[in-house]
């Protein structure tokens, strides 16, 4: 009787250890075809990326969105997990998004000093890329001609100027005043370019400095003298 019970008894741990490996081999083997490749999402939008998670019976995550210069608006920049990598199914893949390029408001600085525009700038978190300097007659020095890119938004935080050197020197001899008039003085300084510094009262020019012949730049000053004129009484 007892031998019966024992063998019983024996044929039960069997059983329940046969069917406690048969299980645990069962959910191993399932549990290896629950493992699932992880595809490519980079440079996918998120419509792409969902779709081919959802095959691999994965899901995505948002993480972050970020500016991004290389990558367009709603392209996934990087992934959680790498391509090929293999996961177990219902896994999450986080990835982060581009949110395009920054734009900047460019002000414009044309007719500024180059200096205050500076200023400006970095006041805005921007910077100056190249400045080409120019001559101009109708600009003074150190003066903004143009500007690239044109005011406006922009993708770049940087710009360009032409920036005024003032006009060209211009040299020549200097004039005779002397005896001239200073009604026709004034008329050929303005013409040339000169200014005037006149001293004294009369009607005639009767001593200039510099002397005539002398070289001398557009926009420099001569000083003349007025008197009466010569053989008068000045």
């Amino acid at each position: 009787m007892v031998r019966t019970i024992l063998k019983l008894l024996f044929y039960s741990f069997t059983f329940i250890a046969l069917g406690a490996a048969a299980a645990y081999l069962f959910f191993q083997i399932k549990g290896f075809e629950d493992i699932r490749k992880v595809p490519l999402l980079v440079g996918k939008d998120l419509a792409e990326a969902t779709e081919l998670l959802n095959k691999e019976q994965l899901f995505i995550n948002v993480e972050d969105k970020v500016h991004s210069e290389d990558m367009e608006d709603g392209r996934i920049i990087k992934q959680s997990v790498e391509e090929g990598k293999r996961v177990r199914a219902g896994t999450e893949i986080s990835v982060i998004v581009s949110k395009g390029a920054e734009l900047f408001s460019m002000p414009s600085f044309e007719g500024q000093l180059l200096e205050d525009a500076k200023l400006t700038l970095s006041n805005l978190g921007m910077k100056v890329g190249k400045v080409t300097l120019v001559h101009s007659d109708t600009v003074d020095r150190g003066k903004i001609i143009a500007q690239r890119p044109l005011p406006g938004n922009i993708e770049s935080n940087e710009i360009n100027f032409l920036v005024s050197r003032g006009p060209y020197d211009v040299s020549y001899k200097c004039p005779s005043f002397v005896n001239m008039t200073i009604d026709d003085a004034r008329i050929l300084a303005k013409e040339l370019g000169i200014a005037l510094i006149e001293k004294d009262k009369g009607s005639r020019v009767i001593f200039q400095k510099p002397e005539a012949e002398v070289t001398i730049k557009k926009g420099s000053s001569v000083e003349v003298t007025l008197g009466r004129g010569w053989g008068m009484w000045f």
